[in-house]
């Protein structure tokens, strides 16, 4: 059922102002002084009272502070006639001039054919930041007045960013590019080089393979600069469309030394170490090249990048040198997080190949570079190998490694079954999982908390997640983000779009979790939403709900609209021919997949069916899930091997060993949530919790 939006208003302003546990207080002229007439304007546009409004949002946009006064001046741009919009976009963009209001404006004045003044508004913009809309239109006023600089600012769009979809509309309906199949056309330099960018783009990679020369003569004559972007489309070029590895590895190697001390070194070593590496057997080749693009590297992701190959390329050589070395690799990165991926990819094969022991020597040399997700991950493996009689170790480091892992920053996985291992104490466990927080805001922006919590206070929910999303990282408390959240969760009963939004909100505030988040507050983050539905289906079925709602959580974030890009539908993401069967052993003829009751119902037959055939055990449902259950046997069946098991492998290390990225993430992220449920509303231990979930 659809609610209007000025209804749902109205019943979130009641529950605003009426509901002791929505927290809202009545909003009113002295705790949001000139920011008022912001509010005030929306009522009364959603009234459809016009000139109020208008009279309204001009008052803030002129006394009102920050983010209230630069609504109102955009709430301005879209009233009025013509003149009146085009003048309120230029005062936006006069008071409050970046990408935004730049994008604003120059739609308008496009629109109205105010070309002269949209010109003007955008000169000496940054091509390589700037929106690509923003530049689009100002090249389309240029062309159209004919301005004697557009040639060249084509070039520099075309050549200072990755190119776009708006760069190729732009190309085919505005720019007069030569017809590059006709040998007798006439092209300049630039629209060569404009045109090889977008031929790239189309990924015909042979065509820019045969013409790369021709754009390196053009910078080696100076007849045009030495652009990072082309070096990196000709890197592409050879890697996508010539076989010739060694060959090209060298003459990477000999275009670096030529251009050595300029930008271009960067990418003509780092292509010559992928090259090297595609050759096989020269792994002192690529070495050697991929450490000279760290030293010349231009940016902090380009050494990172170039590190992040030269480990790749490391442990396919060899892993027990790569161990030996992975502390001084770690001291050289400057952002950890690029490298979780890399270490989360290394984990199967130490396992296979029983390196045991190595868990340790990572864990311990990579605590205080590598992010805390990382290491608490080692650290944990390596206590369990320990406890299995895998690996060398005494009760003391292998105990020592559960409490490093549990703390483990924001994964909650690894803290449940290291404080399982541990059996820590409800105090202990409080500690551990209240603290979420792994990133840490510089200030607190006052003025975008203002505006959020206006907007609940004056019965607008409609605006809360949109805006929050924008202004989030500038720095919102937890204070104000859970009050916000809780606020939506309560607003949901008008409007179910409201549940995701809420649980969105309070999760990432949970990164940002400068203190311990309490019991209470935890129940945002796992939520019960479609509480009733969920535990009806769980009885009827006698299931586990909290299993369920981690599911739901899961999967859909209770979004019960979504549908994937795969063509998975509602709570519990099911595939139509899934559904389908389900729906035919349930003798339901006739069936809504996304409506709420029925998906529930449906999902949990199906998880509580693959249960059932997993022998009971809620980790392979979950795979089986997601993956489907003749892959988890067969993945199962490998992996006992490897490890010398005849039957009853450790869940947990099953886990690690599972060959798909998204499947492995999948299951740590229902059996924390699954625990947290627990945690939270059952009272259950965590030891009794996981012992559940994970045999």
């Amino acid at each position: 059922m659809h609610v209007s939006k000025t209804k749902v208003s109205l019943l979130c302003l009641v529950a605003a102002l009426v509901l002791v546990s929505c927290s809202a207080k009545a909003a009113d002229q002295k705790e949001y002084g000139a920011d008022t007439d912001y509010f005030i304007g929306l009522q009364y546009l959603e009234e459809g009272k016009i000139e109020d409004a208008a009279s309204k949002f001009e008052k803030c946009a002129k006394k009102g502070s920050g983010y209230c006064a630069r609504k109102s001046a955009e709430e301005l741009c879209k009233i009025g006639d013509i003149q009146q919009k085009n003048s309120a976009v230029l005062f936006l963009v006069n008071s409050f001039r970046d990408s935004d209001s730049l994008l604003i404006a120059a739609r308008q004045l496009s629109s109205s054919k105010e070309i002269n003044k949209l010109i003007e508004i955008t000169e000496n913009l940054d091509f390589s930041k700037e929106k690509n809309e923003t530049i689009k239109l100002r090249l389309e006023a240029m062309k159209t007045r004919c301005d004697s600089r557009f040639e060249e600012e084509v070039f520099q769009w075309f050549t200072s960013c990755p190119v776009s979809e708006q760069h190729l509309q732009f190309y085919r309906d505005t720019y007069n590019h030569p017809d590059f199949d006709n040998p007798e056309e006439v092209y300049t330099v630039r629209n060569f080089v404009i045109n090889y960018r977008v031929e790239l783009y189309h990924r015909n990679y042979f065509y820019t393979l045969n013409n790369a020369d021709i754009i390196l003569n053009y910078m080696e004559k100076g007849e045009i600069p030495e652009l990072e972007l082309l070096a990196s489309d000709i890197g592409k070029s050879y890697l996508y469309a010539s076989g010739q590895y060694v060959k090209n590895g060298q003459y990477f190697k000999t275009l670096a030394e030529t251009w050595a001390g300029t930008k271009l070194e960067y990418y003509f070593w780092f292509y010559a170490g992928r090259f090297y590496n595609k050759a096989g057997n020269y792994f002192n080749s690529s070495k050697n090249c991929f450490t000279k693009a760290m030293a010349c590297a231009n940016t902090e992701n380009q050494k990172d990048d170039a590190l992040w190959y030269l480990l790749e390329i490391s442990r396919s050589f060899s892993v027990d040198t790569l161990i030996a070395n992975i502390g001084e690799y770690s001291r050289q990165w400057t952002k950890a997080s690029n490298f979780e991926s890399f270490f989360e990819g290394l984990i199967t094969p130490l396992l296979a190949s029983g390196k045991w022991e190595a868990f340790y020597n990572i864990y311990t040399a990579i605590d205080g570079y590598a992010t805390d997700e990382t290491v608490g991950q080692y650290a944990y493996i390596y206590g369990r190998l320990c406890q299995k009689g895998l690996a060398k170790g005494g009760t003391e480091k292998m105990e020592s490694a559960f409490r490093r892992a549990c703390n483990s920053g924001s994964s909650v996985y690894y803290k449940a079954l290291a404080a399982y291992q541990l059996k820590l104490t409800k105090d202990e466990l409080s500690a551990i999982f209240g603290k979420t927080g792994i990133y840490k805001y510089e200030s607190i922006d006052t003025d975008a908390e203002k505006l959020l919590k206006g907007y609940a206070a004056f019965g607008f929910p409609q605006y809360i997640y949109e805006n929050y999303r924008n202004l989030y990282k500038k720095g919102i408390s937890l204070e104000t983000s859970l009050y916000l959240s809780d606020f939506l969760i309560k607003c949901a009963t008008a409007s179910n779009d409201y549940y995701p939004q809420s649980l969105r909100i309070a999760s990432r505030a949970s990164f940002y979790a400068e203190r311990p988040l309490t019991k209470e507050e935890l129940k945002l983050v796992y939520p019960q939403n479609y509480k009733e539905i969920i535990e009806e289906n769980c009885a009827k079925y006698d299931f586990n709900p909290s299993v369920m709602y981690a599911l739901v959580r899961s999967e859909s974030f209770f979004d019960a609209d979504v549908q994937s890009v795969a063509g998975a539908n509602g709570l519990t993401q099911l595939m139509v021919p899934t559904a389908d069967d389900i729906a035919r052993r349930l003798k339901k003829s006739d069936y809504d997949i996304v409506d709420p009751a029925t998906n529930v119902e449906l999902g949990t037959w199906y998880l509580n069916n693959l249960y059932t055939r997993c022998n009971n055990s809620f980790l392979m449902a979950f795979f089986s899930y997601n993956g489907g259950i003749t892959r988890v046997r067969k993945w199962l069946k490998g992996s006992m091997i490897e490890f010398g098991q005849k039957s009853a492998m450790p869940e947990d290390l099953f886990l690690e060993t599972v060959p798909i990225t998204e499947t492995r993430e999948y299951g740590r992220k229902l059996v924390s949530a699954t625990v947290m449920y627990d945690y939270l509303y059952n009272n259950i231990s965590f030891a009794d919790s996981v012992q559940q979930v994970i045999k």
